[in-house]
C-alpha cells in the first residue's frame, strides 16, 4: 500500500505510543503482589514483583525496549530504517515482558520446595500487559510490510520546459578539434619560389605569356606582368595581385 510519507509516519507513532504505554504499565506490574505463600495456616507471605532480581530486571528491560520504540516512532523520520526498528523493538519488548512472570512462575518458585504459592492479581497484570505489547508489535509488523517507500516526484516549476521535466541531464562531449599548423617555409625557399614564378613569364594580372620588352615586375615578391597591364593595375590599386605590396608604373 502507498501512503503519504506523514501518513505512514503518523501511523507508526500511534503504534509507538501504544507500545510504550504498555510497557510503562507492564513495569509499574511490580509493585504489585504476584504470589502469595501459606505456610500450613500459620502464616501468609506476598512476593511482589520486584522480590526476585531476575524478573524485575526482564520487566524493567521490557519497559525500556517499549519505550524505545515510542521514541522511535516519534523522532524518526526515515520510513526504511522505521520499518526495521519498530517490529524489532516492539517483539523484544513483548518477548521480555511475557518472560519475565512465566520465568517467575514456572523456574523461580518452584526451586524453593515445600511451599504453596497463589497466583494473585500482579501476575496476571505482567501476563496480560505482555500479551497487549506481543499484539501491538504485530500491529507495528503489519504497518511496516503493508507500508511501500516510494519515491514522489514534486510537480515541476512553472518555468520548467518540457525538456528539463523528462529527459535526464546527458554530458555532452565535444568533439576535439583539430589543429592547423602553419607552416611557414624559409626565406631562402621563399625567394626561390619567387623566381620560378617570376621565371614563366606569365602575367599575373592577365595571364597571358609575357614577350620581351614588355616586362615589369613587383619590386617586393618579383612578380612579373605586362607593361601595359601593370599601369592599369596601379591605376585601379596600387597593389601587387601576388603580395599585396605597393607597385610602381
Amino acid at each position: 500500500m502507498i501512503t503519504q510519507t506523514s501518513e505512514a509516519l503518523a501511523r507508526f507513532s500511534r503504534i509507538g505510543a501504544l507500545i510504550s504505554l504498555l510497557g510503562a504499565t507492564h513495569a509499574l506490574s511490580l509493585i504489585l503482589n504476584w504470589f502469595s505463600i501459606n505456610y500450613d495456616n500459620v502464616g501468609r507471605s506476598l512476593i511482589t514483583g520486584y522480590t526476585f532480581m531476575e524478573p524485575l530486571l526482564f520487566s524493567l528491560a521490557a519497559g525500556g525496549a517499549a519505550g524505545a520504540t515510542g521514541v522511535f516512532a516519534s523522532n524518526l523520520k526515515d520510513l526504511t530504517k522505521l520499518r526495521l526498528v519498530m517490529p524489532l523493538l516492539s517483539f523484544t519488548a513483548a518477548g521480555l515482558a511475557l518472560f519475565s512472570p512465566l520465568y517467575t512462575y514456572l523456574i523461580k518458585l518452584p526451586s524453593f520446595s515445600g511451599l504453596n504459592f497463589i497466583p494473585e492479581l500482579g501476575l496476571f497484570a505482567a501476563l496480560f500487559t505482555g500479551i497487549a505489547i506481543a499484539g501491538a508489535s504485530v500491529l507495528a509488523l503489519i504497518a511496516a510490510m503493508r507500508t511501500r517507500v516510494t519515491t514522489s516526484m514534486a510537480p515541476s516549476p512553472l518555468w520548467a520546459t518540457a525538456t528539463e521535466e523528462t529527459e535526464p541531464v546527458a554530458e555532452i562531449t565535444e568533439p576535439a578539434v583539430e589543429t592547423q599548423t602553419t607552416v611557414l617555409e624559409p626565406a631562402p625557399e621563399r625567394e626561390e619560389r619567387r623566381m620560378e614564378t617570376a621565371g614563366t613569364g606569365q602575367c599575373m594580372i592577365c595571364g597571358d605569356l609575357i614577350s620581351g620588352g614588355e616586362t615589369e615586375s613587383c619590386r617586393s615578391c618579383g612578380a612579373v606582368f605586362h607593361r601595359d597591364c601593370m599601369n592599369v593595375w596601379v591605376d585601379l590599386g596600387n597593389k601587387c595581385p601576388s603580395c599585396g605590396g605597393e607597385l610602381r608604373g
